[in-house]
């Protein structure tokens, strides 16, 4: 859990930085900076959401008439200093822009978010500010308390996993798999005494060969498990932090081909993780690895796909980035994944991927699912198995 002196320290480091930039203000229009520094939680939809910060003096936020009691659970934050709007759309007067206008107190040369939606870009330039990633940057090193909710979240990326895993066998559909979400929700719900429906989500299923070439598709509920790599991926965010756990395997013994390639998979990921410490560029990273799938003969774009890891946080897709091009320098306290991936159409996807801490002597695995270092190769239907498909089959009418 996330205390209300680290909300307020992070408001501190925010306003040490406006006085370095020489700017009055920050305005904060990202749910996710909003949670970051304040810890509320809401579902904004088209209604937009602003959190000021000045240089000096109390926070306020300008948020929707019908949101005002929900936000007063802001933490570390004087409700007294929540000012509203009155809807989307709304008369010019009581509109979101009269109410920025009227409470914000913006001071020219003003900083606000990059990621703040056009419309609100355009009034909060005319008004003098200008865009910069401050927040972004911030939320790169970890603090304890968050290194231990990623911890939390990825115990249960793991355990979405091993569901997979053990309702995966030859001929299984990816409706099984996916029916077992609930398993996981409902262990996260009961761990947690202050559980946030809004910031708490699992994504979770196999892809099964050969849609596994294809990672960022989606498998029919229908398709079916049978031979070649299959893919177990889970992204869990709990309570506001993310993290993701995932595995190749398969469920008819893998083919010379197959090991070919999970092994050069597997290698990729050991030199990944061997690069991971502080004051590596994750350029470098990304790089050296892509030199050693070379120099197996994996060098084609439509073998790869993909950078071999990212940030994560209270995203599940955020900085540092491990990717060619990234100017990016890893620091102890950073969380990223490591996830190299080899694609080949037709037949299927092997990858691992993993959420690693950054420490100061080099890295710690905070997802330890199974099935590394050699493929896990899964047994035949059980009765078990007959039992739980019928009662999916039959809940979601699947032809399968």
């Amino acid at each position: 859990m996330i205390e209300d002196t680290e909300f307020l320290a992070r408001r501190e480091r925010v306003k040490s930085k406006l006085a370095e930039l020489g700017a009055g203000q920050l305005v904060v229009t990202n749910s996710e900076s909003i949670y970051y520094l304040c810890g509320a939680t809401f579902e904004a939809l088209e209604r937009p959401f602003f959190l000021i910060i000045p240089r000096t003096g109390p926070e306020r936020l300008v948020v929707p008439f019908l949101e005002k009691d929900h936000l007063k659970k802001a933490r570390a934050l004087d409700s007294k200093n929540i000012y509203t709007y009155w809807e989307f759309p709304a008369p010019t007067n009581v509109d979101w822009a009269a109410s920025l206008r009227r409470y914000g107190q913006l001071d020219k040369g003003f900083i606000y978010e990059s990621s703040c939606p056009m419309a609100v870009a355009s009034l909060l330039q005319e008004l003098g500010g200008r865009h910069m990633d401050l927040i972004e940057q911030l939320r790169l090193v970890k603090s304890p308390a968050e290194i231990e909710m990623v911890r939390k979240a990825a115990y249960y990326a793991d355990m979405g996993v091993q569901q997979l895993l053990d309702y995966s066998y030859y001929g299984s559909t990816v409706a099984e798999g996916f029916a077992r979400t609930n398993k996981v929700t409902q262990s996260i719900i009961r761990d947690t005494p202050d559980w946030d429906v809004l910031t708490t989500k699992v994504l979770m299923g196999t892809f099964p060969a050969p849609v596994s070439a294809k990672p960022h598709s989606v498998p029919s509920t229908d398709d079916l498990l049978c031979e070649g790599p299959h893919v177990a991926l889970v992204l869990t965010r709990a309570n506001g932090y993310a993290a993701e756990s995932e595995r190749t395997y398969f469920t008819a013994p893998p083919s010379k081909q197959d090991m070919k390639y999970f092994n050069a998979m597997l290698r990729a990921r050991n030199l990944g993780l061997s690069l991971v410490k502080p004051g590596a560029r994750c350029s470098d990273i990304d790089s050296e690895v892509n030199q050693f799938l070379a120099s197996e003969g994996i060098s084609k774009p439509e073998q790869r796909l993909h950078r071999i890891g990212h940030g994560l946080g209270l995203g599940n897709h955020e900085g540092p980035w491990l990717s060619e091009g990234s100017d990016d320098v890893l620091e102890a306290g950073m969380i990223v994944s490591i996830e190299p991936g080899i694609y080949v159409q037709g037949v299927g996807g092997y990858r691992h991927s993993d959420t690693v801490l950054v420490t100061e002597s080099g890295y710690e695995l905070l997802t330890k699912a199974p099935g590394v270092d050699k493929p896990l190769v899964l047994g035949r239907k059980t009765l078990k198995h007959r039992i739980f498909r019928r009662l999916v089959s039959k809940a979601i009418g699947s032809r399968a």
